[in-house]
């Protein structure tokens, strides 16, 4: 199979990976929804979620880190790549089977400490179901992080068809587990499937990958590429790291402060905030991070500068609507996600308000990720981890102050507030270093985004006064009415940007329909 895909342009991997990034999203929300249904905002799915925690937070660091610290190491290697890629890869390989497998191995043991390390105040049976928990997930980490480690490979060889299929996969694992086992293991079937789908995810990447370079036979670590490789995947890892701690801070606080449910009602609206952003700006940044890697040379600097420029603003373009929709109608979009079974009209109530909140930033945030990719390509990581660091101070100080007044919804507002920050110091001090002014990188298109917008929320704010729904509206009348609500506001919102000659309405035209010939030869390939 994969020698059939052949090596893809940056527009057909990200065409490749938005698109099976949105069915995993769906297939993502269909597992979500189940959870809702199954648990609501209870005191139960509470415990998973800091059992699940610090495992959850290795893996998003080991999937953010290791094909950002592997691609440009491979770049940098002296020595012919396709000769001793074979080679490199057993090493390595070696090297992060031992890795994750210590940190599972400690997480077993040292399961009760880390638990009461971030939830001190938990009762004892609570601490016991949680020390349970952790104990099945704990091997999930050393699945997933070898998962990671083989998605790197299928990225750093520009193939993105298998890694972005993994996360349709993940879910039906998931989906299937859930409706088979929640009978009899209730909460523990959550940490079942995760775990089997992350063994069976790492066996699936990795058989491509194999079966791809073939390493050689393991004869002793090759210190040469381990120990580069193994610093910068460190150096990567910590500010990953700050830049992951989010949800940690808020679970911590909602823990210590917060009642029943509260901890759960953030944790579904985080997620519906990253289905858009995970549908386009996360596939999108992983498709474009090679490319970023081998335009971030002097000779290159023209490429890069316009690959940079284009990009921002077509992700201001695409989730200016989707920020404006939310906004507008954040109970409606979780009455329809997740108002089934177990999640009732307190946990409607608890999840809709953070919703809105986590929305006002979640421009700032789409633009401040796909920003990260530029440090890591230009390996500037002195730079980001400042940047960071005085965003994740901001963040736990905006946290503590907000918590008390607003609950759950300052843990929301305060990471908006905190992503608005990141994404303009970001764009300040990429700035300087890439040598794009502002009004280079915004233009006139900026403006007409920012107008088009505008016309946006005006239409939406007198739509939801004009038609609105009671308490009491059935299902498919609430999704009916936001369907509409939606495409014609997408109609609109398309229309005036049309009208006021946005490029970035063609760019998203030819990336969805096609490309010209001349957009073809520009891009860079």
């Amino acid at each position: 199979m994969m020698s059939r895909l052949g090596r893809q342009t940056l527009f057909a991997a990200s065409v490749v990976t938005i698109g099976t990034n949105i069915a995993g999203r769906f297939l993502g929300y269909a597992r979500e929804a189940l959870i809702a249904g199954y648990f609501g905002t209870s005191a139960t799915l509470d415990l998973f979620v800091l059992a699940f925690t610090i495992p959850e937070l290795i893996t998003f660091i080991a999937f953010a880190a290791i094909p950002t610290a592997l691609i440009p190491s491979l770049r940098k290697l002296s020595l012919d790549r396709a000769a001793e890629e074979r080679t490199i890869l057993s090493t390595s390989l070696t090297l992060f089977v031992l890795l994750f497998g210590g940190i599972s191995i400690l997480l077993y043991l040292f399961r009760g400490q880390i638990l009461h390390a971030y939830a001190p105040e938990l009762p004892a049976e609570s601490r016991a179901i949680g020390e349970h928990l952790l104990a099945i997930v704990a091997p999930f980490v050393f699945f997933r992080g070898i998962e990671a480690f083989f998605r790197s490979w299928l990225f750093e060889k520009k193939q993105f068809i298998i890694p972005a299929v993994s996360a349709m996969i993940v879910n039906v694992i998931l989906l299937i587990t859930l409706v088979l086992m929640y009978d009899r293991f209730r909460v523990d079937a959550l940490a079942y499937g995760w775990l089997i789908a992350s063994a069976v995810l790492a066996a699936f990447n990795g058989y491509f990958v194999l079966k791809t370079v073939r390493p050689t036979l393991f004869r002793g670590l090759r210190m040469d590429f381990v120990r580069p490789l193994l610093t910068f995947t460190l150096a990567v890892s910590v500010v990953e790291c700050m830049a992951l701690l989010y949800p940690v801070v808020d679970r911590y606080l909602a823990a210590a402060f917060l009642g029943e449910g509260q901890i759960a009602a953030l944790r579904y609206a985080t997620f519906l905030i990253h289905i858009p952003t995970g549908m386009f700006i996360v596939a999108f940044t992983q498709a474009s991070f090679p490319w970023i890697s081998d335009l971030s040379v002097a000779s290159e600097r023209e490429n890069l500068l316009r690959l940079y420029a284009r990009s921002v603003r077509l992700i201001l373009f695409t989730m200016a609507f989707v920020a404006a929709v939310i906004v507008i109608f954040p109970t409606e979009l979780v009455r329809i996600a997740f108002q089934r079974g177990a999640f009732d009209a307190h946990s409607l109530k608890l999840t809709s308000s953070p919703v809105f909140y986590l929305a006002l930033g979640v421009v700032f945030y789409s633009v401040y990720l796909f920003q990260i990719k530029f440090y890591y390509a230009r390996m500037t990581l002195k730079r980001l981890g400042a940047i960071l660091v005085i965003m994740l101070l901001l963040k736990i100080i905006l946290s503590l102050v907000l918590v008390r007044p607003m609950e759950q919804d300052g843990l929301a507002l305060a990471t908006a507030i905190t992503w608005v920050c990141g994404a303009i110091m970001m764009t300040t001090d990429l700035g300087r270093t890439l040598r794009i002014s502002l009004h280079e990188l915004i233009s006139s298109d900026g403006y007409k985004i920012l107008f088009s917008a505008g016309v946006l929320l005006l239409f939406l704010w007198g739509v939801a006064h004009l038609w609105s729904g009671g308490p009491h509206e059935r299902f498919a009348a609430v999704l009916t009415r936001m369907t509409v609500i939606t495409a014609a506001g997408a109609v609109l919102y398309g229309g005036v940007a049309y009208l006021l000659g946005l490029k970035e309405l063609g760019q998203l035209r030819r990336s969805l329909f096609g490309r010209s010939k001349n957009q073809s030869e520009a891009d860079p390939e």
